[in-house]
């Protein structure tokens, strides 16, 4: 048989679970705030998937970047101009 292919969603729960030990030593809001940094790259779980020959922790840090850029972006779109 051949070896399965983890999807995407599981390679970042995968991830999240390899870095249980660095979690337990943050602080209770810094816990809330790497769950919330897992939740933005299950959003990019597809462009995950399909980054073959990447190291899976760089896509998923690519996705959880464009979901911060794209906060930060949505903030100076409310901020009137000087």
């Amino acid at each position: 048989m051949g070896k399965t292919v983890p999807s995407a969603t599981q390679l970042v729960k995968l991830k999240q679970k390899e870095l249980s030990e660095f979690r337990k030593a943050l602080r209770k809001e810094d816990r809330q705030i790497l769950d919330r940094l897992f939740s933005y790259a299950k959003k990019h779980s597809q462009a995950i998937g399909n980054a073959s020959g990447v190291y899976p922790m760089e896509s998923i840090l690519l996705g959880i970047l464009i979901e911060i850029e794209k906060q930060i972006q949505r903030i100076k779109d409310d901020i009137p101009d000087p």
